[in-house]
């Protein structure tokens, strides 16, 4: 070979080798950009890959009675999951799967057959941790589960007006669940797991753990409220009553120690009850109180010094005449006390009074007394009364009013101000939550008695050896204590329907305070459409009697020894318990939808007419569509969540007055899973027993 060819054969090694090294030079930095200094980017690229992400759901905060019993907290429950690209025979496995969780198997095959669902598919929440291991036995490969938390309640139904439930949505609706919801709420925590090749999850890791919510105690007494409950559903179940409500308030301070309504729910299946049973009648219910209303205009008279206990009052042998219209008793009375008319329960009486009053006056006093407001208590819902303007008064008005006609409280309300007579002249705002507690259990904010005197201190000491009188000698004959003085009101009221007084649908209650003469508690016993008998006296006082028995015992107040334990004597407790005659006044009902007109001969009477409209149903609908429906009814919405309306409170159906509230609970789920009854996922209906007692609250 050539000198030339040697040097050409050179050069080309020369260059090969220059260029293997600047490629290899090249690579390595490459590899070094890549490796080194990009080394945390594709590191985190590269676990984005295997990596998946989901938040965490805080624990809500327990609730707790007053002596720290666990009223309600959350526990762990399985989850069903999969991850529909692994599974083989997505039609064997819905139709398999959906029989044992009670679910729709075409729409779980569609579910599983979205391509956007092919890597994670929620099957069914919080199933029945019994159900595990079948699903298990069905080998399916891409079905997996993660433990969720889930709200329980572990005394089933008992306060279960006042502590509410948390849907599947873990949205709170009613109860102190609802008007503590973000005290009660958590901060949500977020954790991570691989997945492998195929999609399926493993290696779970928590990277930011959820923060429980505060916790509540409450002034309710576990024991307190379960001799109430079982007292007002034999109440209930003994006068073939259509519902009732029992409320037990403690007299100095206005803590609610137990509010019971019947009928009941569970809310650990909520689901398979109708929202009407779920709306807690003691402060949503408006109606006419009838008889234990004369308090009011009794109490007004004396605190005016326009009478006096031992002064002698002209009855008129039971009738009266306003305006051109009689007002009747019960029987026949001539001159009776001002004592006397509180124990014998006189209509005349009672309009006597308040004729002395006049209409300013005892306008002032149902003001005072707090009519027409809300008496505060922390409860959702909670309804102000109807109390009409002065100027709206007819001339039988005050007549009507004296003895509980021509005006709406609710059971709050009527209690509310009773418990002022028992406490010395006192108006004082109902609470169920004494105090709320951090995640480490310590105390941030304790709720104080709120009080405003509505009467002076020789007022209510008067008014209440009145009452003494009603259960010694008057109409509460059946509600006297052994062992202990009490004092009380009967109360029976005709109800409205189409417009008129009904003949044959009461409202019964009796409303009382023990032991005398300091009270502790002050307790309304009250019975809706009561058949066998429907006289306060009747039917509630017995059961007045028992609760406050048994809670003057339970809190160790000792007997009065002086006052020798009374013998009961039917034929004496029967005598005299009418409270009340049917057709007492010629006034329209105040809940009258529906008012005839007038007759010539009735030209002082003016119709006391509250405009009302059916809720509809709202539950399918969108948020938008509810608030047009709202806004064209005069409906008050009050809202929680978005999507479709899927709980609704009052229920579709139920006659409201122009200006209500309604509670309409939005979730963004499947709409034919939410329509009729919040068809989503069946809860089971009891918490496995054994389960529990791991759960961790």
């Amino acid at each position: 070979m050539s000198k030339s060819g040697e040097r050409t054969q050179s050069v080309k090694i020369v260059l090969v080798m220059l260029g293997v090294t600047v490629w290899s030079l090249f690579i390595m930095a490459r590899l070094v950009q890549l490796q080194v200094v990009r080394h945390e980017e594709y590191a985190q690229k590269a676990q984005k890959r295997i990596t998946r992400s989901r938040p965490v759901t805080a624990p809500r905060g327990i609730i707790y009675d007053s002596r720290m019993n666990k009223l309600a907290f959350n526990g762990t429950v399985p989850t069903v999951e999969a991850t529909p690209k692994n599974i083989e025979n997505k039609a064997e496995a819905a139709y398999k799967l959906a029989a044992i969780l009670d679910m729709d198997p075409e729409n779980l095959l569609r579910k599983m057959s979205n391509p956007d669902k092919a890597s994670y598919l929620c099957v069914q929440r919080r199933i029945d941790p019994t159900l595990v291991d079948d699903i298990k036995s069905l080998g399916i490969e891409g079905i997996n589960f993660k433990d969720e938390s889930k709200r329980v309640y572990p005394n089933d139904i008992l306060a279960c007006h006042v502590l509410g439930f948390v849907n599947f949505n873990d949205q709170a609706d009613v109860g102190v669940e609802a008007s503590y919801d973000k005290e009660l709420r958590g901060k949500d925590g977020l954790s991570s797991f691989d997945v492998d090749g195929r999609g399926n999850p493993y290696r779970e890791n928590v990277e930011k753990p959820p923060v429980q919510g505060n916790s509540l105690v409450l002034s309710i007494d576990r024991e307190i409220q379960n001799k109430t409950e079982i007292e007002l559903v034999e109440a209930v179940k003994n006068a073939g009553a259509k519902a009732g409500t029992a409320i037990v308030m403690e007299s100095d301070t206005g803590r609610i120690l137990a509010l019971a309504n019947y009928p009941r729910f569970n809310g650990n299946i909520f689901n398979e009850y109708e929202p009407s049973v779920m709306r807690n009648r003691a402060v949503t219910d408006m109606f006419e109180p009838g008889s234990t209303f004369k308090v009011v205009v009794a109490t007004a008279a004396l605190d005016a010094r326009l009478t006096y206990l031992e002064d002698m009052i002209d009855c008129q042998n039971g009738a009266i005449t306003l305006a051109g219209h009689v007002f009747h008793d019960h029987k026949a009375y001539g001159l009776l006390t001002f004592q006397q008319i509180l124990e014998h329960s006189s209509n005349v009486g009672a309009v006597k009074l308040g004729l002395r009053l006049g209409q300013e006056r005892l306008y002032e006093a149902l003001r005072r007394f707090g009519f027409g407001t809300k008496t505060g208590v922390d409860l959702p819902a909670e309804y102000s009364g109807y109390v009409r303007k002065l100027k709206d008064w007819s001339g039988i008005s005050i007549g009507a009013i004296s003895f509980g006609q021509e005006i709406g409280v609710t059971s709050m309300q009527i209690l509310s101000a009773i418990n002022s007579i028992a406490n010395g002249g006192y108006l004082v705002r109902p609470s169920v939550v004494d105090r709320i507690l951090d995640e480490n259990n310590n105390t941030i904010r304790t709720t104080k008695s709120e009080r405003i005197r509505i009467m002076s201190p020789r007022t209510a000491e008067a008014v209440t050896e009145a009452f003494e009188g009603v259960i010694l000698r008057g109409t509460g004959k059946r509600a006297a204590l052994e062992g202990y003085r009490a004092a009380g009101k009967t109360g029976t009221a005709q109800k409205s329907v189409n417009g008129r007084y009904s003949k044959d649908k009461y409202v019964s209650s009796f409303i009382g305070f023990a032991p005398l003469p300091i009270p502790k508690v002050t307790i309304l016993v009250q019975l809706d459409e009561p058949q066998n008998s429907y006289y306060g006296g009747d039917v509630c006082a017995p059961y007045f009697k028992n609760i406050a028995q048994d809670v003057l015992l339970y809190l160790r107040i000792p007997f009065d020894s002086n006052l020798p334990l009374p013998e009961y004597d039917p034929a004496i407790a029967d005598a005299g318990s009418e409270d009340f005659l049917p057709d007492a006044s010629p006034v329209q009902p105040l809940a009258a939808s529906e008012t005839a007109p007038l007759s010539e001969n009735q030209p002082d009477v003016v119709a006391v007419q509250i405009e009302k409209v059916v809720m509809p149903d709202f539950r399918g609908l969108s948020k938008k569509t509810v608030l047009n429906r709202c806004i064209d009814l005069g409906i008050h919405l009050q809202s929680k969540g978005s999507g479709v309306a899927t709980f609704q409170s009052p229920s579709p159906g139920t006659e409201v007055p122009v200006g209500a509230s309604c509670n309409v609970t939005f979730t963004k789920t499947d709409l034919k899973r939410n329509v009729a009854g919040l068809e989503m996922h069946p809860e089971a209906r009891q918490l496995n027993l054994e389960l529990s007692s791991s759960i961790s609250p």
